[in-house]
């Protein structure tokens, strides 16, 4: 299944990322709205994993064109 993740082609994955880190943000300021406190750190945690697993992909799909090219 992971494999996969990595053969889709970049623009469709930071397209992805984008849209569930604008969610994520937008749940955020609503949340921080009503004052819940805990709900806006998980918040801000779920959007720094997105932006940590579009790194790795990105550099795993580099990473593995490199062989790919030999």
């Amino acid at each position: 299944m992971i494999e996969k993740l990595y053969r889709i082609h970049i623009a469709y994955i930071f397209g992805a990322g984008i849209l569930v880190t604008a969610f994520l943000f937008n749940s955020l300021l609503k949340y921080a709205d009503e004052g819940n406190l805990m709900l806006v750190i998980l918040m801000g945690l779920a959007i720094g994993i997105v932006a940590l697993v579009i790194t790795k992909v990105v550099a795993y799909q580099r990473y593995f064109q490199q062989f790919e090219d030999e």
